[in-house]
Protein backbone atom coordinates (compact mmCIF):
# COMPACT_ATOMS: atom_id res chain seq x y z
CA UNK A 1 0.00 0.00 0.00
CA UNK A 2 1.17 3.53 -0.76
CA UNK A 3 1.79 5.61 2.35
CA UNK A 4 1.76 9.34 1.57
CA UNK A 5 4.56 11.33 3.14
CA UNK A 6 2.10 14.15 3.72
CA UNK A 7 -1.63 14.08 4.52
CA UNK A 8 -4.15 14.50 1.75
CA UNK A 9 -5.01 18.10 0.93
CA UNK A 10 -8.64 18.81 1.82
CA UNK A 11 -10.88 19.55 -1.13
CA UNK A 12 -14.58 20.05 -1.66
CA UNK A 13 -16.91 17.37 -3.00
CA UNK A 14 -17.66 19.49 -6.07
CA UNK A 15 -15.40 21.25 -8.54
CA UNK A 16 -15.81 23.98 -11.13
CA UNK A 17 -15.30 22.84 -14.70
CA UNK A 18 -15.60 24.19 -18.21
CA UNK A 19 -18.09 21.66 -19.56
CA UNK A 20 -18.64 21.35 -23.30
CA UNK A 21 -22.39 20.75 -23.56
CA UNK A 22 -22.75 21.03 -27.35
CA UNK A 23 -20.60 22.17 -30.29
CA UNK A 24 -19.44 25.74 -29.57
CA UNK A 25 -21.26 25.77 -26.23
CA UNK A 26 -19.12 25.76 -23.07
CA UNK A 27 -20.52 26.13 -19.57
CA UNK A 28 -17.75 27.79 -17.52
CA UNK A 29 -19.72 27.45 -14.28
CA UNK A 30 -20.51 23.73 -14.34
CA UNK A 31 -20.25 21.91 -11.01
CA UNK A 32 -19.10 18.29 -11.15
CA UNK A 33 -18.23 15.75 -8.49
CA UNK A 34 -14.57 15.66 -7.56
CA UNK A 35 -13.36 12.18 -8.57
CA UNK A 36 -11.92 9.86 -5.95
CA UNK A 37 -8.60 8.21 -6.92
CA UNK A 38 -8.67 4.43 -7.05
CA UNK A 39 -5.74 1.98 -7.14
CA UNK A 40 -2.88 3.38 -9.24
CA UNK A 41 -4.52 6.81 -9.53
CA UNK A 42 -3.83 10.36 -8.34
CA UNK A 43 -6.09 13.34 -7.88
CA UNK A 44 -4.42 16.52 -9.10
CA UNK A 45 -5.45 20.10 -8.48
CA UNK A 46 -5.03 21.91 -11.80
CA UNK A 47 -3.02 25.13 -11.78
CA UNK A 48 -2.72 25.88 -15.50
CA UNK A 49 -4.02 24.20 -18.63
CA UNK A 50 -3.24 24.97 -22.24
CA UNK A 51 -5.83 24.88 -25.00
CA UNK A 52 -4.76 22.40 -27.70
CA UNK A 53 -5.83 22.24 -31.33
CA UNK A 54 -7.70 19.04 -30.52
CA UNK A 55 -9.66 20.93 -27.83
CA UNK A 56 -10.57 23.52 -30.44
CA UNK A 57 -11.68 20.76 -32.84
CA UNK A 58 -13.87 19.23 -30.13
CA UNK A 59 -15.36 22.65 -29.38
CA UNK A 60 -16.12 23.06 -33.08
CA UNK A 61 -17.71 19.61 -33.17
CA UNK A 62 -15.17 18.09 -35.58
CA UNK A 63 -13.08 15.90 -33.27
CA UNK A 64 -13.51 12.16 -34.00
CA UNK A 65 -14.07 11.03 -30.41
CA UNK A 66 -14.05 14.00 -28.00
CA UNK A 67 -17.73 14.86 -28.03
CA UNK A 68 -20.11 16.69 -25.70
CA UNK A 69 -20.81 16.45 -22.87
CA UNK A 70 -17.17 16.43 -21.85
CA UNK A 71 -14.51 18.40 -20.00
CA UNK A 72 -11.65 19.04 -22.42
CA UNK A 73 -7.98 19.70 -21.68
CA UNK A 74 -4.81 17.59 -21.45
CA UNK A 75 -1.89 20.07 -21.44
CA UNK A 76 -1.65 20.98 -17.77
CA UNK A 77 0.30 21.32 -14.57
CA UNK A 78 -1.01 20.78 -11.07
CA UNK A 79 -0.35 19.52 -7.56
CA UNK A 80 -1.15 16.08 -6.20
CA UNK A 81 -3.87 16.27 -3.57
CA UNK A 82 -4.83 12.62 -3.04
CA UNK A 83 -3.29 9.23 -3.77
CA UNK A 84 -4.99 5.95 -4.47
CA UNK A 85 -3.59 2.56 -3.53
CA UNK A 86 -0.20 1.91 -5.16
CA UNK A 87 -0.16 -1.08 -7.50
CA UNK A 88 2.80 -3.45 -7.91
CA UNK A 89 3.63 -2.15 -11.40
CA UNK A 90 3.73 1.50 -10.34
CA UNK A 91 7.16 2.97 -10.96
CA UNK A 92 8.31 5.78 -8.73
CA UNK A 93 6.63 7.34 -5.76
CA UNK A 94 4.33 10.35 -5.82
CA UNK A 95 3.54 12.33 -2.71
CA UNK A 96 0.79 14.75 -1.84
CA UNK A 97 1.99 18.22 -2.78
CA UNK A 98 4.12 17.07 -5.74
CA UNK A 99 3.99 19.33 -8.79
CA UNK A 100 3.17 17.19 -11.85
CA UNK A 101 2.28 17.19 -15.52
CA UNK A 102 0.91 14.36 -17.60
CA UNK A 103 0.58 12.66 -20.94
CA UNK A 104 -2.83 12.91 -22.60
CA UNK A 105 -3.38 9.17 -22.29
CA UNK A 106 -2.76 6.15 -20.08
CA UNK A 107 -1.34 3.07 -21.84
CA UNK A 108 -2.46 -0.45 -20.95
CA UNK A 109 1.09 -1.53 -19.91
CA UNK A 110 0.44 -5.06 -21.17
CA UNK A 111 0.29 -5.07 -24.98
CA UNK A 112 3.22 -5.75 -27.35
CA UNK A 113 3.73 -2.02 -27.99
CA UNK A 114 3.84 -1.19 -24.28
CA UNK A 115 6.25 -4.06 -23.61
CA UNK A 116 8.64 -2.88 -26.34
CA UNK A 117 8.75 0.65 -24.94
CA UNK A 118 6.26 2.28 -27.30
CA UNK A 119 3.30 3.11 -25.02
CA UNK A 120 2.29 5.95 -27.36
CA UNK A 121 1.33 3.29 -29.92
CA UNK A 122 -0.78 1.28 -27.46
CA UNK A 123 -4.07 0.36 -29.13
CA UNK A 124 -5.76 -0.07 -25.75
CA UNK A 125 -4.72 3.25 -24.24
CA UNK A 126 -7.33 5.41 -22.55
CA UNK A 127 -7.50 9.09 -23.39
CA UNK A 128 -8.45 12.10 -21.32
CA UNK A 129 -11.75 13.71 -22.39
CA UNK A 130 -13.09 10.39 -23.66
CA UNK A 131 -15.50 7.76 -22.34
CA UNK A 132 -16.28 9.68 -19.17
CA UNK A 133 -12.70 10.55 -18.23
CA UNK A 134 -12.83 14.32 -17.73
CA UNK A 135 -9.93 16.55 -18.77
CA UNK A 136 -8.07 19.43 -17.19
CA UNK A 137 -10.39 22.38 -17.90
CA UNK A 138 -11.48 21.88 -14.29
CA UNK A 139 -10.23 22.45 -10.77
CA UNK A 140 -9.24 18.78 -10.44
CA UNK A 141 -8.25 16.01 -12.83
CA UNK A 142 -7.88 12.29 -12.14
CA UNK A 143 -4.69 10.68 -13.46
CA UNK A 144 -3.07 7.27 -13.59
CA UNK A 145 0.47 6.91 -12.30
CA UNK A 146 1.78 5.54 -15.61
CA UNK A 147 0.97 8.81 -17.39
CA UNK A 148 2.14 11.25 -14.71
CA UNK A 149 5.51 13.01 -14.44
CA UNK A 150 6.92 14.87 -11.45
CA UNK A 151 8.18 18.42 -12.00
CA UNK A 152 10.90 20.12 -9.96
CA UNK A 153 9.54 22.25 -7.11
CA UNK A 154 9.17 25.86 -8.15
CA UNK A 155 8.53 25.12 -11.83
CA UNK A 156 6.35 27.82 -13.37
CA UNK A 157 2.91 26.17 -13.75
CA UNK A 158 2.58 27.58 -17.27
CA UNK A 159 5.91 26.03 -18.26
CA UNK A 160 4.77 22.80 -16.64
CA UNK A 161 1.59 22.84 -18.69
CA UNK A 162 3.70 23.13 -21.85
CA UNK A 163 5.70 19.96 -21.17
CA UNK A 164 3.15 17.74 -22.94
CA UNK A 165 3.18 19.60 -26.30
CA UNK A 166 6.93 20.15 -26.00
CA UNK A 167 7.40 16.38 -25.62
CA UNK A 168 5.50 15.83 -28.87
CA UNK A 169 7.83 18.22 -30.68
CA UNK A 170 10.88 16.54 -29.18
CA UNK A 171 9.62 13.10 -30.22
CA UNK A 172 9.32 14.25 -33.84
CA UNK A 173 12.79 15.80 -33.79
CA UNK A 174 14.39 12.68 -32.35
CA UNK A 175 12.87 10.62 -35.17
CA UNK A 176 14.74 12.83 -37.65
CA UNK A 177 18.11 11.77 -36.24
CA UNK A 178 21.08 13.77 -34.92
CA UNK A 179 21.12 17.54 -35.29
CA UNK A 180 24.70 17.90 -36.49
CA UNK A 181 24.08 21.37 -37.86
CA UNK A 182 21.48 20.19 -40.37
CA UNK A 183 19.25 22.92 -41.84
CA UNK A 184 15.53 22.55 -41.27
CA UNK A 185 12.16 23.98 -42.16
CA UNK A 186 9.07 23.80 -39.96
CA UNK A 187 5.78 24.03 -41.83
CA UNK A 188 3.23 25.27 -39.32
CA UNK A 189 4.13 27.75 -36.59
CA UNK A 190 1.62 26.74 -33.95
CA UNK A 191 2.59 25.25 -30.62
CA UNK A 192 3.65 21.85 -32.00
CA UNK A 193 5.67 23.35 -34.85
CA UNK A 194 7.45 25.76 -32.52
CA UNK A 195 8.00 22.92 -30.04
CA UNK A 196 9.78 21.06 -32.84
CA UNK A 197 11.90 24.16 -33.44
CA UNK A 198 12.79 24.59 -29.76
CA UNK A 199 13.87 20.96 -29.47
CA UNK A 200 15.81 21.10 -32.74
CA UNK A 201 17.70 24.13 -31.48
CA UNK A 202 18.46 22.35 -28.22
CA UNK A 203 19.70 19.24 -30.07
CA UNK A 204 22.14 21.01 -32.34
CA UNK A 205 20.29 21.43 -35.63
CA UNK A 206 21.43 24.25 -37.89
CA UNK A 207 19.63 27.20 -39.51
CA UNK A 208 15.85 27.02 -39.36
CA UNK A 209 12.98 28.58 -41.29
CA UNK A 210 9.34 28.51 -40.20
CA UNK A 211 6.42 28.60 -42.61
CA UNK A 212 2.76 29.35 -41.99
CA UNK A 213 -0.28 30.73 -43.74
CA UNK A 214 -0.20 34.45 -42.97
CA UNK A 215 2.27 36.90 -41.46
CA UNK A 216 1.02 36.84 -37.87
CA UNK A 217 3.20 33.95 -36.68
CA UNK A 218 6.52 35.50 -37.76
CA UNK A 219 7.19 37.09 -34.37
CA UNK A 220 6.45 33.85 -32.50
CA UNK A 221 8.75 31.92 -34.83
CA UNK A 222 11.55 34.41 -34.23
CA UNK A 223 11.05 34.20 -30.46
CA UNK A 224 11.39 30.41 -30.67
CA UNK A 225 14.69 30.72 -32.54
CA UNK A 226 13.79 30.72 -36.24
CA UNK A 227 16.30 32.35 -38.58
CA UNK A 228 13.61 33.20 -41.10
CA UNK A 229 9.89 33.06 -41.81
CA UNK A 230 7.92 32.42 -44.99
CA UNK A 231 4.29 33.43 -45.45
CA UNK A 232 2.79 30.59 -47.48
CA UNK A 233 -0.33 32.62 -48.18
CA UNK A 234 1.19 35.73 -49.79
CA UNK A 235 0.04 35.80 -53.39
CA UNK A 236 -1.11 32.16 -53.14
CA UNK A 237 2.32 30.85 -54.12
CA UNK A 238 2.80 27.38 -55.58
CA UNK A 239 4.66 24.71 -53.57
CA UNK A 240 7.72 25.36 -55.70
CA UNK A 241 7.57 29.08 -54.97
CA UNK A 242 7.27 28.40 -51.24
CA UNK A 243 10.27 26.07 -51.50
CA UNK A 244 12.24 28.81 -53.29
CA UNK A 245 11.40 31.25 -50.49
CA UNK A 246 12.60 28.73 -47.90
CA UNK A 247 15.85 28.20 -49.77
CA UNK A 248 16.34 31.96 -50.04
CA UNK A 249 15.90 32.30 -46.27
CA UNK A 250 18.49 29.54 -45.80
CA UNK A 251 21.05 31.40 -47.95
CA UNK A 252 20.64 29.05 -50.89
CA UNK A 253 20.56 25.81 -48.89
CA UNK A 254 17.70 23.32 -49.06
CA UNK A 255 16.53 22.01 -45.67
CA UNK A 256 17.75 18.52 -44.90
CA UNK A 257 14.82 18.02 -42.54
CA UNK A 258 11.28 19.34 -42.95
CA UNK A 259 8.73 19.06 -40.15
CA UNK A 260 5.07 19.18 -41.17
CA UNK A 261 3.21 20.53 -38.14
CA UNK A 262 0.09 21.97 -39.78
CA UNK A 263 -2.72 20.66 -41.93
CA UNK A 264 -3.39 23.66 -44.17
CA UNK A 265 -4.00 22.92 -47.88
CA UNK A 266 -0.85 22.19 -49.86
CA UNK A 267 1.46 21.77 -46.87
CA UNK A 268 2.71 18.32 -47.90
CA UNK A 269 3.36 19.52 -51.45
CA UNK A 270 5.42 22.35 -49.97
CA UNK A 271 7.42 19.90 -47.87
CA UNK A 272 8.17 17.64 -50.84
CA UNK A 273 9.18 20.61 -53.00
CA UNK A 274 11.48 22.02 -50.30
CA UNK A 275 13.33 19.02 -48.90
CA UNK A 276 16.92 18.34 -49.97
CA UNK A 277 17.56 15.19 -52.03
CA UNK A 278 18.19 12.41 -49.55
CA UNK A 279 16.51 14.47 -46.82
CA UNK A 280 13.77 13.68 -44.34
CA UNK A 281 10.17 14.84 -43.94
CA UNK A 282 8.57 14.23 -40.52
CA UNK A 283 4.80 14.62 -40.36
CA UNK A 284 3.59 15.44 -36.86
CA UNK A 285 0.21 16.96 -37.81
CA UNK A 286 -3.20 15.39 -38.19
CA UNK A 287 -5.41 16.23 -41.16
CA UNK A 288 -9.14 16.74 -41.52
CA UNK A 289 -9.30 14.76 -44.78
CA UNK A 290 -7.13 12.47 -46.93
CA UNK A 291 -4.15 14.33 -48.42
CA UNK A 292 -2.56 13.50 -51.80
CA UNK A 293 1.22 13.14 -51.88
CA UNK A 294 3.49 13.33 -54.93
CA UNK A 295 5.20 9.99 -54.44
CA UNK A 296 7.18 10.34 -57.65
CA UNK A 297 8.84 13.48 -56.30
CA UNK A 298 9.70 11.66 -53.06
CA UNK A 299 11.16 8.72 -54.98
CA UNK A 300 13.12 11.02 -57.26
CA UNK A 301 14.67 12.77 -54.25
CA UNK A 302 15.16 9.52 -52.33
CA UNK A 303 13.57 11.36 -49.42
CA UNK A 304 12.39 9.70 -46.24
CA UNK A 305 8.78 10.33 -45.19
CA UNK A 306 8.27 9.64 -41.47
CA UNK A 307 5.28 10.04 -39.20
CA UNK A 308 5.41 11.05 -35.54
CA UNK A 309 2.66 10.30 -33.04
CA UNK A 310 2.50 11.67 -29.49
CA UNK A 311 5.54 11.04 -27.25
CA UNK A 312 7.08 8.56 -24.82
CA UNK A 313 8.09 8.94 -21.15
CA UNK A 314 11.73 9.62 -22.03
CA UNK A 315 10.61 12.64 -24.08
CA UNK A 316 8.87 14.00 -20.97
CA UNK A 317 11.92 13.37 -18.82
CA UNK A 318 14.22 15.16 -21.25
CA UNK A 319 11.95 18.21 -21.58
CA UNK A 320 11.62 18.41 -17.79
CA UNK A 321 15.40 18.25 -17.39
CA UNK A 322 15.82 21.11 -19.88
CA UNK A 323 13.32 23.21 -17.96
CA UNK A 324 15.14 22.41 -14.72
CA UNK A 325 18.58 23.43 -16.01
CA UNK A 326 17.26 26.54 -17.75
CA UNK A 327 18.33 25.47 -21.25
CA UNK A 328 14.74 25.59 -22.54
CA UNK A 329 12.32 28.50 -22.12
CA UNK A 330 8.90 27.80 -23.65
CA UNK A 331 7.08 30.78 -22.11
CA UNK A 332 7.40 32.96 -25.27
CA UNK A 333 4.99 30.51 -26.94
CA UNK A 334 2.16 31.74 -24.68
CA UNK A 335 0.34 34.87 -25.82
CA UNK A 336 -2.97 34.77 -23.94
CA UNK A 337 -4.01 33.95 -20.36
CA UNK A 338 -7.62 33.51 -19.21
CA UNK A 339 -9.28 32.41 -15.98
CA UNK A 340 -11.54 29.36 -16.20
CA UNK A 341 -14.70 31.46 -16.17
CA UNK A 342 -13.59 33.09 -19.45
CA UNK A 343 -13.00 29.81 -21.25
CA UNK A 344 -15.48 30.70 -24.00
CA UNK A 345 -13.45 33.82 -24.76
CA UNK A 346 -10.30 31.70 -24.90
CA UNK A 347 -11.88 29.45 -27.51
CA UNK A 348 -13.11 32.42 -29.53
CA UNK A 349 -9.57 33.85 -29.67
CA UNK A 350 -8.31 30.61 -31.22
CA UNK A 351 -11.30 30.24 -33.52
CA UNK A 352 -10.69 33.44 -35.45
CA UNK A 353 -7.52 34.47 -37.28
CA UNK A 354 -5.64 37.46 -35.95
CA UNK A 355 -6.61 40.58 -37.93
CA UNK A 356 -3.91 42.31 -39.99
CA UNK A 357 -1.52 44.20 -37.76
CA UNK A 358 -2.72 42.50 -34.58
CA UNK A 359 -0.45 40.61 -32.22
CA UNK A 360 -0.22 36.91 -33.10
CA UNK A 361 -2.16 34.24 -31.27
CA UNK A 362 0.10 31.55 -29.88
CA UNK A 363 -0.61 29.22 -27.01
CA UNK A 364 -3.72 30.14 -25.03
CA UNK A 365 -3.46 29.24 -21.35
CA UNK A 366 -6.15 28.85 -18.70
CA UNK A 367 -5.06 29.81 -15.16
CA UNK A 368 -7.31 27.66 -13.00
CA UNK A 369 -5.97 27.45 -9.46
CA UNK A 370 -3.44 29.01 -7.15
CA UNK A 371 -0.72 27.20 -5.26
CA UNK A 372 -2.04 24.31 -3.23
Amino acid sequence: MNTPTRPAVPCTKEMRAGLLTAPRVLDPHALLDVPEPGPGELLVRVLASGVCGSDLAAWRGTHPYKVAPVVLGHEFCGTVTRLGLQLPYDQGEFAVGDLVCSAAFSPCDGCAECRRGAPHLCADRRNLSHEGWQGSFAEYVLLRRNMTHRLPPGTDPVAGALVEPLSIGLHAVRLAGPGAGRALAVLGSGTIGLSCLLSARRLGFGPAVCVDAGPAKAALAAAAGADGYVDARTGSPSPGEVADLIVRQLAGERPEVVFVAAGYPGVLDQAVAAVRPGGTIVVVSYFDAPVPVDLNALVGREARLLFSSLSVPDDFRRIISWLADGSLDPLPLVTHHFPLERIEEAMAVLDRPAPPGAAPTGKVMLRIGGAA
